[in-house]
């Protein structure tokens, strides 16, 4: 029986990206009831149904939207789908791309829209970040029934909510992952003959190649100070300048984060699989002349796992908060640090040897598995940056902010 070489990091990956192809596929032939409700996604469409009433809200069932945090949309619907004796109330299902959905209402059904931001074909509210766009207005959601006769719309209004904000800035862009090393090559089988030949060596699988190193942190300069709205008495605002420019609101006396982080470092690339050996040949199987089969190549070596990017070195915060109120001084937070290494790479695995050929004489000695690759070292973590807090006149920076008053 042929032997199989070990699955590699890379064939588990190659194996998920397949599995996502089918669901893919399945997603695309409407058609195919059996393969979509195992897959998960068996939804349920509207176009043939008599509807009575739809609902939406918000999925998580909260009363008001954050700017700086997605939202899924939830829509409920009584329909009389056919052969059904009476309507029964279907909804829309609620997670990320991969949570099984079968029975549920399928987002297609719905058009959802918002001048405040814009949807995803999940259902996924992404909010205008800028916080003063909806500071007044809040936020208001349409969704539109899509189907042939009926005609349902509703639109809901949330207003604006920050308790999701709990920064302002970023860490800078992670490395480049480095590429996987090639499969080895299977080596060539032996010939048949009197006395069969020996398989090739199955070639050596190739080296990952290293991650690229993260990006270094920005260089900015941040202003705090409590502020009061229309809707909310007291806030924590913070406006960002320098390399890049930003302004927020949070709930006030919390921990807040001025981040200038460096970026993360590239994950190394995986060594790839040594190939199989070569079956050796068959040798004569004739009782008058018996040949021996030939022996088996050995397998290849796996290749080398790569070492991980170094992680970027941290920027520059100087950060400045309203010198009437110290207290702000024990909830703000700097992290200007440097950026964690990337994984090595993982091992390439070894390549199986050939099956000895028989013969009359005797069967060929199987060839050896070759040796598996090592793997690649984590990355260096890169320089801590640098970051200075202190007192300081900041109503200037928040004068001319529309719908916010400095305290």
């Amino acid at each position: 029986m042929r032997r199989i070489a070990p699955t590699s990091p890379v064939s588990r990956r190659r194996g998920i990206a397949l599995a996502a192809a089918v669901a893919t596929v399945a997603l695309a032939l409407p058609g195919c009831g059996a393969v979509r409700t195992i897959a998960g996604i068996n939804t349920v469409h509207l176009e043939q149904a008599r509807i009575e009433s739809m609902q939406i809200d918000l999925a998580d069932g909260a009363a008001s939207v954050c700017p700086r945090q997605r939202v899924q949309m939830h829509a409920v619907v009584a329909a009389q789908l056919p052969k059904q004796p009476a309507p029964l109330l279907y909804e829309t299902w609620r997670g990320a791309n991969g949570t099984r959905r079968n029975g549920m209402l399928d987002f297609r059904n719905f058009a959802f829209s918002s001048q405040q931001g814009r949807f995803d074909e999940l259902g996924w509210f992404e909010p205008n970040p800028d916080v003063l766009a909806s500071l007044d207005s809040g936020f208001a959601i349409s969704a539109s029934l899509v189907h042939p006769t009926a005609q349902f719309a509703r639109t809901a209004h949330y207003p604006a909510s920050y308790d999701c904000i709990d920064r302002i800035g970023a860490a800078a862009g992670p490395g480049i992952d480095g590429r996987d090393g090639g499969y080895g090559e299977r080596g060539r089988d032996g010939y048949d003959g009197a006395h069969g030949g020996r398989g090739e060596y199955g070639r050596n699988g190739g080296d990952g190649e290293p991650g690229g190193d993260g990006y270094g942190g920005m260089h900015v300069r941040a202003y705090a100070t409590y502020v009061a709205t229309a809707r909310y008495p007291r806030l924590l605002a913070v406006r960002l300048e320098g390399d890049v420019e930003d302004f927020v609101l949070a709930p006030p006396d919390r921990a807040f984060v001025v981040v200038a982080a460096g970026g993360r470092g590239g994950q190394g690339g995986d060594g790839g699989s040594g190939g199989a050996g070569g079956d050796g040949g068959d040798g004569n199987k004739d009782k008058d002349r018996p040949g021996y089969g030939g022996e088996g190549g050995d397998g290849g070596d796996g290749g080398y796992g790569a070492p991980g990017g170094r992680g970027g070195d941290g920027g520059q915060i100087e950060l400045i908060y309203d010198r009437r109120f110290p207290e702000l001084a024990g909830w703000l937070r700097m992290d200007a640090s440097g950026g964690s290494g990337g994984d090595g790479g993982s091992a390439g695995a070894s390549g199986s040897g050939g099956d000895g050929g028989d013969g009359g004489s005797g069967s060929g000695r199987d060839g050896r598995s070759g040796n598996y690759g090592s793997s690649g070292p984590t990355g260096l973590r890169g320089r801590d940056g640098f970051a200075r807090m202190q007192a300081g006149d900041v109503a200037e920076r928040f004068r001319d902010l529309p719908g916010v008053r400095a305290l």
